[in-house]
């Protein structure tokens, strides 16, 4: 099977240490975090939206279409609701499981921000990796690229959203099928899937407005740990000073075993930041020579 790369790739840049960055390029290596492993103490940090407000919004969405396709309007009953409620607790607790368990890449949108050089790259000391990601390269190691989003409200989970969103798109998709059908599709694995990806895909991209100046992206994987993917998706390395203790071996690294990667300066003088593409070239020097 022929896989389309037709689409833009998406591009996004990893500050690191010169420690870190070293070691990424000589094991060829990304991390992809837990939760618990990230800086913001909330991290997928949530509660369950209560059930009757989920039923509500399934009995509203059944409701809706069946009132579009001719027919009546429909009223949820709430006789099952402690029932019910026992099966979702579970299926709850399986779920915040699982979010605690997802890989995060979390990742900047420009190679010149003077804060993450701060933060993330040892005051200038350390590089940027500029990565690009084709969609064969999400397909094929199974990751959602997502945007972060910053709330300083208590953290809601209404999975009763996603489930409208996906059931909406169902029935669009399938206009000749009965309610009934319907309701057995969803019920389906790939339906069932599609809305636990939505679903932490959402849970694990919230943090608080104390961060929001990082305007972050991540990736996200079924599980974290480390990728070997540098060498496909690496374009680029940025850097500001070449003092770093790692500076020299970083390059060299780079000349040996990633030949094809750009090397890029930044330059800032009074506030104006400026910079300057070049393929870097490097020799060693024959021992005789020193």
């Amino acid at each position: 099977m022929v896989k389309d790369d037709s689409k833009q790739p998406l591009t996004c840049f990893k500050y690191r240490s010169g420690e870190s960055a070293l070691r990424c390029l000589e094991e060829g290596t990304l991390y992809f975090a837990k939760p618990g492993e990230l800086n913001d103490a909330l991290e997928a940090k949530f509660d369950h939206v209560d059930l009757t407000i989920y039923n509500k919004i399934v009995g509203d969405t059944l409701s809706e279409i069946s009132q579009k396709r001719g027919g009546p309007a429909l009223a949820f009953d709430n006789q099952g609701l402690p029932d019910l409620a026992k099966a979702t607790e579970k299926e709850n607790e399986r779920f915040r499981n699982s979010c605690n368990e997802v890989g995060i890449f979390s990742a900047a949108r420009r190679p010149n921000h003077q804060a993450m050089w701060a933060y993330y790259a040892e005051n200038n000391q350390g590089v940027c990796f500029e990565l690009e990601w084709s969609a064969s390269t999400l397909e094929d190691y199974q990751l959602i690229p997502v945007e972060v989003t910053y709330t300083d409200a208590a953290r809601v989970h209404n999975s009763g959203e996603d489930w409208r969103a996906l059931f909406l798109d169902l029935a669009e998709k399938t206009p000749n099928a009965t309610l009934a059908e319907l309701q057995e599709l969803s019920l389906e694995e790939d339906f069932r899937r599609r809305r636990g990806i939505l679903s932490t895909a959402r849970v694990t991209s919230i943090k608080h407005t104390d961060w929001a100046h990082e305007k972050e992206i991540r990736l996200l994987a079924p599980k974290a740990g480390a990728r070997t993917i540098l060498s496909t998706v690496l374009k680029k390395v940025h850097f500001i000073r070449m003092d770093g203790e790692k500076f020299g071996p970083i390059m060299q690294h780079l000349h040996l075993n990633y030949p094809q990667v750009q090397i890029v300066q930044w330059m800032i003088h009074h506030g104006t930041v400026t910079t300057s593409a070049k393929n870097m070239m490097l020799r060693s020097i024959p021992i005789k020579d020193i």
